[in-house]
């Protein structure tokens, strides 16, 4: 049986979590923005700190994409 997961954090979908991913996330979060965003990474409807915290921790741990 295979099992199959994924990272929260890769905001524009490039396969890796980084910086340009955060850039996205400052730009809605520094215009409030509330609703369905790529950049609202916990799905509460409000793109803020709390989605950062996801990022943060996946970008720190260098998570990337591994496609065979």
């Amino acid at each position: 049986m295979g099992l199959w997961g994924f990272y929260s954090g890769d905001i524009n979908q490039d396969g890796v979590i980084d910086g340009l991913d955060y850039n996205d996330w400052e730009n809605d979060n520094n215009n409030f923005a509330g609703g369905y965003f790529s950049t609202d990474i916990n799905g509460d409807g409000i793109v803020d700190g709390l989605d950062f915290i996801y990022w943060e921790q996946n970008n720190n741990n260098f998570i990337g994409a591994v496609i065979p």
